[in-house]
This record gives C-alpha cells, sequence and structure tokens, in this order.
C-alpha cells in the first residue's frame, strides 16, 4: 500500500481558484486579441468564443498546472 496518498487527504481549493482564474484571464486575453482579428459578426457570438476560450485554458491550467505555462511559454513568441 502506498503510505503517500491519504484517503482523506484535504484539496487545496485556494490552489485551484488559483489556476483557474489565471487560465481564464489567458484565455479571456487570447479570445479578445483572436476576435479582433477575425472580426465577429455579433456580439453574441464573440462572448461565446471568450466564455470558451476561458473554460478551456482555465480549465487545463488546473489540470497540468506547471507544465500547462511551461509548455505555453515555450510556444509562444
Amino acid at each position: 500500500m502506498n503510505r503517500d496518498r491519504q484517503p482523506n487527504q484535504k484539496r487545496d481549493y485556494s490552489k485551484f481558484v488559483a489556476r483557474f482564474g489565471c487560465g481564464a484571464i489567458f484565455g479571456i486575453t487570447l479570445a479578445i486579441a483572436g476576435g479582433a482579428i477575425a472580426y465577429p459578426t455579433t456580439t453574441t457570438g464573440l462572448l461565446a468564443v471568450i466564455i470558451m476560450f476561458a473554460l478551456a485554458s482555465g480549465l487545463l491550467s488546473v489540470i497540468f498546472g506547471d507544465k500547462f505555462w511551461t509548455n505555453l511559454w515555450k510556444w509562444l513568441p
């Protein structure tokens, strides 16, 4: 039996909120920058894209943690 994992290990919600918040802010910024280039025809379409980008990057940031930001830093110019 693995002694490192405890069955009643408390989750760190502050880490979850911080990672998701930073990822969501990045996703909003990325969606707005991309939306400004693509010239959306409706405001609703732009809001949908912003929400999808925010959720996707927020969840990826939570799931992959520092690896997400490291790979993103390497990918961006």
